[in-house]
Order: structure tokens, then sequence, then C-alpha cells
């Protein structure tokens, strides 16, 4: 940050010699004679008057000073920080992270990240794929937490859990009968077309479990006769619980939880449909090492 102007200026009207002042920046007398003489120049207007032999300032010296005196104060505070964040253990990080996910998962990461690193700033937004998408594309966050519907050729992703889609019914539906134990998964399977003429209660298009339960309808040829569509997953399984339909969530949101009654989870589809949870960042950037010790701090939790 080069403030040689400001500077010269005010060293200037505190020595109020043109000699004394020209020893303290280390120039000639006449160097810095003709710079303030090109200065005024530029400005239109005189920023000292002689008494004497004396240099006062002018009543629009005493503003440029008083406003170059501000600009080299922070100049010094700039100074001040810039090693630490040269360093790396100071700063600030952007972060996105997905809305339903983030009560469960941010206090953890924040606290420990905060151990870590006490002196880098976080800010944090909370929204669906599509929106932290957004936010990224505009330079508002440096990387987001998501699951990932879709891969964008701008974004350099991390994978960080990867679990099946799951199809979650009433406690005790009769189409239960139907279900198919498979082995090596936790979950037995069912063929979605018992459930035709279920209401589906699905998320809003844009968010990410949409987009994959979505997949799985077009994969198994099915298209709903009646949707219901809530933003909130909780929401949806919370009906489902009650008999209001059939709703779908990632494994790990049946751990979020406290059900009084709880709703039954199937895999469904010809394959195994799994949702993928990543970090994401703009291709080709440099992370500071304070944002991939974030990553890592998620994926230990996960």
């Amino acid at each position: 940050m080069n403030l040689k102007e400001q500077e010269y200026i005010c060293t200037l009207a505190d020595a109020g010699s043109m000699t004394q002042a020209a020893n303290q920046l280390g120039i000639s007398q006449p160097a810095l004679s003709l710079y303030v003489s090109n200065l005024e120049k530029s400005l239109g207007v005189k920023l000292f008057e002689r008494m004497g032999k004396r240099l006062i300032l002018t009543y629009v010296g005493e503003l440029y000073t008083e406003k170059a005196r501000q600009m080299l104060t922070l100049k010094d505070l700039f100074n001040a920080e810039l090693p630490g964040i040269i360093d790396g253990y100071k700063g600030r990080l952007r972060l996105g992270m997905q809305s339903f996910r983030s009560p469960h998962i941010t206090p953890t990461l924040l606290i420990n990240f905060k151990n870590d690193y006490p002196n880098v700033e976080i800010v944090l937004h909370e929204g669906n794929y599509r929106f932290l998408e957004g936010l990224l594309l505009d330079n508002q966050i440096d990387l987001f937490f998501c699951n990932c519907p879709s891969y964008n050729k701008n974004f350099q992703y991390v994978s960080l859990r990867r679990e099946p889609v799951l199809l979650a019914t009433p406690p005790g539906h009769p189409g239960a009968v139907h279900s198919q134990r498979v082995t090596g998964s936790k979950y037995p399977w069912i063929d979605l077309r018992h459930f035709l003429n279920e209401q589906f209660i699905l998320q809003h298009e844009g968010q990410s479990l949409r987009s994959s339960v979505d997949q799985i309808l077009q994969d198994t040829g099915m298209k709903p006769a009646k949707l219901l569509c809530v933003r909130s997953i909780e929401t949806s399984l919370r009906m489902t619980v009650e008999g209001m339909g059939i709703s779908f969530c990632n494994e790990s949101y049946t751990s979020y939880f406290n059900f009084e009654k709880k709703p039954s989870f199937f895999c469904v589809g010809s394959h195994i449909h799994t949702t993928e949870f990543v970090a994401a960042y703009i291709k080709g950037r440099n992370l500071p090492g304070y944002a991939t010790h974030l990553i890592k701090l998620l994926s230990d939790i996960l």
C-alpha cells in the first residue's frame, strides 16, 4: 500500500520546514519542493503558505492532512494484520452450509475450528444447493458444504460422504409386506410401484433431495398422481409418520430427529440411489490452510 503522497504532506505539515521534512523523509529539499508544487498544481489549490520562515497549512491543507492521516492510520493497521494473514492464522472464511444439515453439523464444526483458528472470522450463509451455488459463482462465499445433485464444471469438489436415499413410509404400512432383504444393506428393498396411489410428500424443485428423488422416479418410470411439496424435510417425515403420505430422506437424516413413532425406511429403484455430501469451491482457486483444515474437520465429524 503506497501512500507516499500522504506521508510527504503530513511530514511537511508537522515539520513546518521544507528542509526538516526532507531530512526526515530521506530525500532532497528540491525534490520535496517540486513534489509539493506538482501536487498543488494537480489539485488546483495551495496546501501550504509561508509565514516568515515557516510553512503552515491552508484551510484546504488542513482538510487534506486530516484525511491523509486517517489513510496512514489504516495503512498501519493493515500492515499490522498482514503478517498473520500471510502466515495463515488470521483471515476470513465465507462459508455456505446446507440449511437442513446446519443445525446438526455447524455448532460442533465451528467450535472445533475456533479452537484451532481463533483469529479467523467466519461468515456463515445457509441455504439449499442452488442458493449456495449462486453465492459461490457471485464470489459471495469461499466454499460451501451441501448435498450435490449435479456437478458444475466451474467447481472443485471434495467428497465427504455418500449415502443412500431412502423411502419413508408410515409405521406398519401394509405395503411393507412386499419388501425384500438385500445382502449388505441395512434397509430392505421395496418396489416403489406399490405406492403408486399414495400421496407423495416431496421437497420443492431446486432442493438437492428433490433432485435425487426425481432421479429415482425417472428410474422407476413413475409420476406421482398426488403430490404435496414442502420445504422442510422434517415436516415431510413427520407428516409421513402421521399417515399423510410417503416421503424420502437421506440415510443420515434418520438420526436427526426424535420420533415418538418412527417411519419405516426402504431402499427403492433398480439400483441403490445415493447422494453425495461435498465441499465445493471455485476450480483453480487455492484455498488458505484454514479452509482446508475446516474441510478436514467436517470429514472427521461425518
